[in-house]
């Protein structure tokens, strides 16, 4: 599942891509990958967001080369931006890879073998990347859509909870449910987090603990952003959203915005009433 975007300047073009890893053993293991990158004479720098919407949701930062008369095409996963995961940062595995690839717009394909290289370049695991630009994607999710919503077949409340458009645009969304956690790893003493509604208001209340200390009691959340501004205390501070109740539309709905110096993070909690859920900063080591 993937794609490519628009030319932002003269020698700047965007390019997303949906697929999935399949990892090398006898499981065959299959996780889901979406890579985003800009590239702009010969540069590739982006991100990647591996098992999206799953337990161990982690983006990584990627950086790489473009060879655009050879078509050789590289990237590198090089540093966690967060992940969803228990394991210990210094455990995951980073994707690399090197292949013949023509970019080209609506046709692009990512695919071949990778290798897999925890932080220290020791080898973890291997496997193969199968990739494809997000314009075709939407090109054929777009005719399968058509043909749903024009069956007579089908009532309208299921052509809506069906819209293949709407399962691939919330993949795009980092969502933390209930008793998830969300490791951020961050790099200043403090952050700006801001909290509003981006769909309708329908009276959603929460609260929100930093360390277990309430900051924000019984908040109604509306589509007008409240910024609350944070010093950190510790390398791990603790931020736990709890849903009051679930307002007129289930379930208990909140963006947040996370503000890092150059850097913001975006993600939804989406709760039942009386359900939490948690984000860590991770403070990374000063250089």
């Amino acid at each position: 599942m993937f794609g490519l975007f628009s030319l932002t300047s003269y020698s700047q073009v965007n390019y997303e891509f949906y697929g999935a890893l399949k990892l090398n053993g006898n499981d065959k293991t299959l996780i889901t990958y979406r890579l985003v990158f800009t590239e702009q004479n010969g540069k590739i720098s982006g991100y990647s967001v591996t098992d999206l919407d799953g337990a161990h949701e982690t983006k990584n930062v990627i950086s790489g080369t473009y060879d655009k008369s050879k078509k050789q095409f590289s990237f590198q996963e090089r540093e966690i931006l967060y992940t969803k995961s228990k394991f210990d940062e210094n455990s995951f595995c980073f994707v690399n890879f090197t292949g013949k690839v023509k970019l080209v717009e609506n046709t692009s394909k990512l695919e071949g073998a990778f290798k897999g290289l925890f932080n220290n370049k020791t080898k973890c695991i291997d496997g193969t990347m199968t990739l494809i630009g997000s314009n075709k994607i939407y090109n054929l999710v777009n005719k399968v859509n058509k043909k749903l919503q024009g069956s007579k077949k089908i009532d309208a409340k299921t052509k809506s909870e069906s819209n293949p458009i709407k399962l691939i645009d919330s993949l795009k969304i980092n969502k933390l449910s209930k008793d998830q956690n969300l490791n951020v790893f961050w790099e200043s003493n403090v952050l700006k987090l801001d909290i509003w509604d981006n769909g309708q208001e329908d009276g959603d209340i929460i609260n929100v603990y930093h360390n277990n200390k309430l900051i924000l009691s019984e908040y109604s959340v509306t589509n007008k952003k409240k910024t609350i501004n944070i010093t950190l205390i510790g390398k791990n501070d603790i931020f736990k959203i709890v849903a009051v109740n679930e307002g007129k539309i289930k379930p208990n709905t909140a963006k947040l915005e996370l503000h890092d110096k150059n850097r913001s993070f975006e993600l939804l909690a989406t709760l039942n009433k009386e359900e939490e859920a948690s984000i860590t900063i991770v403070k990374k080591p000063a250089n």
